[in-house]
């Protein structure tokens, strides 16, 4: 089985050029999904970073995840929500959104909290870091994940190409949206 790609884009990028390398992204490879992390944007920068990005991911059949409040799911359109935080956070999600959109949880630091998360009923857990390299305990807490329990794993890892990746069995890869150089 391989992996579906799980795109993350990168943080405070200009929407014309995080725009362009996810067209240029999404005409060599299908994606299921793209998380749209906030970073520094404020929350009028992120709204309208998004408003551009959604509708060009959703008309290549990729699902876009946004972060932060619940509602903006719903008012920029997305499919669903990435959350961050802790299981407060996810029961609040969870209750806004469930069952019409997609809740999904990262930020896991230890087996036992992707449990308690999972058990919530999320549709998916993300291991390892948006940025930066993943450790071999993440790997190994994902590989375990995918191999016992039934909630689909993603398995980031900035530093995988979508050419080379090992997605130790998780259902999704998350690779990170490469902006071009011509896109600089």
């Amino acid at each position: 089985m391989s992996a579906e790609i799980y795109l993350i884009a990168p943080t405070d990028i200009p929407s014309d050029r995080l725009t362009a390398a996810l067209a240029a992204a999404l005409a060599e490879n299908e994606a299921a999904a793209l998380l749209l992390p906030r970073g520094q944007l404020s929350e009028n920068a992120y709204k309208a970073l998004a408003r551009a990005v959604v509708p060009l991911a959703q008309s290549r059949g990729t699902a876009v995840l946004v972060e932060g409040d619940p509602g903006l799911v719903r008012l920029l359109g997305a499919d669903g929500l990435h959350v961050r935080g802790g299981i407060k956070a996810v029961k609040e999600a969870l209750a806004a959104l469930k069952p019409d959109l997609i809740v999904g949880v990262g930020d896991i630091h230890s087996s036992d909290d992707a449990m308690r998360k999972g058990e919530l009923g999320v549709d998916y857990i993300l291991f390892g870091p948006l940025s930066g390299s993943i450790s071999p305990d993440e790997r190994e807490m994902a590989r375990w994940w995918a191999e016992t329990m039934e909630i689909p794993s993603v398995l980031s890892d900035p530093e995988a190409t979508g050419a080379s990746y090992d997605a130790a069995g998780c259902e999704f890869i998350g690779l990170p949206l490469r902006l071009p150089e011509t896109v600089k």
